[in-house]
């Protein structure tokens, strides 16, 4: 039997029904904000914003790169001689002993403009810090104190509890200083946001984290798609410090996300990527364990990929190995090394009732003999035994296939069709010279 079972959505009312302007808008509004398919856990929205989001997919810029869009002859006669690096570019220089804040030249002005939004912030005052913070990122953009004033802007607006605001300004600080020196504040600040976010759809988070509905208009939580917005700021966590404390942490929590919307496909792929990525990690275990029960549940019938199945039987074998002195699942993993070998012999099972149905006895006995060879004890063997007790008295067609193929003009009676055997469409007779699902032609 599959492990994993499809439920029919349920039927729509049929009765025709008449809606106002403001009824068809929230609803697109639902449809866009939902889910989406099971194959993304996200919703359009968010799979848009993290296709475009610059703090993922930036690129090197014109400048950067040198560009030049002469034509050949153009560039070979009078190469461009590369600009002089911007002294602004980044708060960071490189010496012999690793990068160090650059020393930059004095700026009273400036210093006093951050000591006084700084006051502001220590004294409780967040407005009028956000908006001391705000005044200088953008007046000093590019130096040491437009990176300062861009991070307390981000943690003035964290204060007050616009997590929306703080987790854009957040971003723009690593777009724009990428080597900056809070980027550890920033990892924590932003792991804290999705997790905010997401509690408000777990049934086992705690009272006090769940927020009011009037959270959306107030800058708490994102009008649309929270859950898609929380995901994404996991994955800032991860690219911002991918050797983090938090980074597999949040590549556990991306994963059991998707686990709990049934995206069981996206689910296993992030779990093999904490396993890849993070082999020193505490959840190395839960993460094996998780991605074997993913990918068994993905698996959906015998007649489709059981790609699933081999990957889960690896991971078993992983598993125990990796911790042959923890009981914890071990009993669990053997009963799954079970139900994969039940699967398999079922897959087989179907194989040899297809080439059975479509005439070839002789490919439907290789497929059912292999069954009590391979699985004696499966329900399966006595099943593939009952078959080929009947396959045995199928009357059997001989020939010789070596003078089919050295005689000029000859037809072969297996393949059928052209002369000299090759049936038509080249090689072994096209798409059916095989017996279509690699069996070996009828007999």
């Amino acid at each position: 039997m599959p492990l994993a079972f499809r439920t029919t959505p349920p039927a729509r009312p049929t009765a025709d029904r008449r809606r106002s302007p403001l009824g068809v808008a929230l609803a697109c509004l639902a449809a866009l904000a939902g889910p989406g398919c099971q194959t993304t856990g996200a919703g359009p929205f968010a799979l848009w914003r993290m296709g475009t989001d610059a703090s993922l997919s930036k690129g090197p810029t014109d400048k950067e790169m040198g560009a030049d869009n002469r034509n050949l002859m153009a560039r070979w006669l009078s190469p461009k001689k590369p600009a002089a690096a911007d002294p602004n570019a980044s708060t960071l220089v490189l010496g012999s002993d690793g990068w160090k804040p650059m020393k930059a030249e004095a700026n009273p002005e400036a210093d006093a403009e951050f000591k006084a939004a700084l006051a502001l912030f220590q004294q409780g005052k967040f407005p009028e810090a956000e908006a001391a913070f705000a005044a200088l990122a953008k007046k000093r953009k590019g130096t040491p104190w437009g990176e300062k004033g861009q991070y307390y802007l981000a943690e003035s607006q964290y204060q007050r509890g616009k997590l929306v605001s703080a987790h854009d300004s957040y971003e723009v600080l690593m777009k724009d200083y990428p080597g900056t020196e809070h980027v550890d504040k920033v990892v924590k600040r932003e792991f804290a946001i999705a997790q905010t976010w997401l509690s408000q759809y777990d049934p086992k988070a705690p009272k006090e984290s769940k927020l009011p509905w009037y959270a959306h208009f107030d800058g708490r939580e994102p009008l649309i798609d929270p859950r898609g917005h929380a995901l994404r700021a996991l994955e800032h966590v991860r690219h911002h410090n991918p050797q983090g404390e938090l980074a597999d942490d949040a590549v556990l929590r991306i994963a059991d996300e998707h686990m709990s919307v049934g995206d069981y496909e996206s689910a296993a792929l992030y779990y093999d990527q904490l396993i890849t990525e993070h082999p020193k990690s505490p959840h190395l275990q839960r993460a094996q364990l998780a991605a074997i029960d993913a990918r068994m549940k993905g698996y959906i019938g015998p007649e489709y990929d059981g790609t699933g199945l081999n990957k889960a039987r690896e991971l078993v074998k992983q598993t125990i190995v990796n911790f042959p002195d923890r009981p914890a699942g071990g009993e669990k993993l053997y009963h799954t090394l079970d139900l994969i070998n039940d699967q398999e012999a079922e897959r087989t099972y179907v194989r040899g009732e297809y080439y059975k149905r479509a005439g070839y006895p002789q490919s439907a006995e290789y497929y059912f003999a292999m069954i009590p060879q391979r699985w004696p004890k499966s329900t399966w063997a006595a099943k593939a035994k009952t078959q080929l007790a009947s396959l045995a008295k199928v009357p059997r067609k001989r020939h010789d296939p070596s003078k089919i193929m050295t005689q000029p003009g000859s037809t072969d009676p297996i393949l059928g069709g052209s002369p000299g055997g090759m049936a038509g469409m080249g090689g072994m007779g096209g798409m059916g010279g095989m017996g279509g699902m690699g069996g070996m032609g009828p007999n």
